[in-house]
């Protein structure tokens, strides 16, 4: 740890409290700012697809929230700029940034095409670290802040056919523990989100399907982030069945081995895209899917 370095895990929100949050149309992004309703603070959300963003928002208004919508690509520099500078302008100030926007690709990496690669490395790892850049200096200026980063049980059980995936979300856990030395001597807690299958429409993009794959209602997941605005945490695991798990695995790796080859098989069994070698080009993009689920 940096010389003098703390980690600072105190209370520190009130109602009023700025916060950023990426990926929030639907999913754990939106439950997440419904959680949040319970603090009444003021957001500003951002997401591509501008019906389900302001669908969020309107819900929002209707809790008498604050709300900022911001339609965009969390991946495009002039996106995450626009969102800061219209934070600040309308807000004043950044408390809380939960970098949640992700994308899941169920792929094995025999078969993942360049695109897609790049596709999860700039959402899942690239945007987050330079939206975190971002607002840095403006939290070390108002001598406090929150960082949220999304991970998944996946950094800690890495399976196939998510490799990418998996390396994408090791790599913001890391990322996390790293900046948490550097940033606690400015009043600025660092917290990372685990999750594990939750039934939200990420499976359907990735490709799975959710009547193979258990997953768990989001709710919960949401109310446990938004208390992470209260009380700061290092990691936050959830369900709590999958903390265990974690542990156990890290102790006897020959059963941390059967846990993760079993978890693949049972991916894999659930995969709804199978895709094709990359000398058939026959890839489903991640468009097409998001097309057919706004169709259903």
């Amino acid at each position: 740890m940096v010389k003098g370095a703390r980690y600072t895990n105190k209370p520190f929100f009130d109602e009023g409290k700025v916060i950023i949050l990426t990926g929030a149309s639907s999913g754990i992004g939106k439950a997440v700012c419904l959680a949040l309703t319970k603090y009444k603070p003021k957001l500003a959300i951002i997401a591509r697809r501008k019906k389900k963003l302001m669908q969020t928002a309107n819900i929002l208004r209707k809790r008498k929230i604050d709300v900022l919508p911001i339609v965009g690509d969390i991946r495009d520099r002039d996106s995450r700029e626009k969102l800061v500078d219209f934070t600040l302008r309308k807000f004043g100030r950044i408390d809380v940034l939960i970098n949640n926007a992700g994308l899941g690709k169920s792929n094995l990496i025999l078969d993942q095409p360049e695109y897609e690669i790049d596709q999860l490395i700039e959402t899942n790892l690239l945007s987050l670290i330079k939206m975190t850049q971002l607002v840095l200096p403006i939290m070390k200026q108002q001598k406090s802040g929150l960082i949220v980063n999304m991970s998944s049980t996946l950094a800690l059980l890495p399976v196939y056919p998510f490799a990418v995936y998996c390396a994408t979300k090791s790599a913001v856990r890391v990322f996390s523990d790293s900046i948490r030395q550097e940033l606690g001597n400015y009043g600025i807690s660092v917290s990372t989100v685990l999750p594990g299958p939750y039934n939200t429409e990420f499976n359907k993009v990735s490709g799975l399907d959710t009547n193979t794959i258990p997953s768990n209602q989001v709710d919960n997941l949401a109310k446990d982030i938004a208390k992470l605005i209260i009380k700061p945490k290092k990691n936050l695991i959830r369900p709590k069945s999958y903390a265990f798990l974690i542990w156990i695995t890290s102790k006897f790796e020959s059963f941390g081995n059967f846990i993760s080859y079993q978890i693949a098989k049972m991916i894999d069994k659930g995969r709804i895209i199978k895709t094709t070698r990359p000398e058939e080009k026959q890839f489903v993009t991640e468009e097409v899917v998001l097309q057919t689920l706004e169709k259903r």
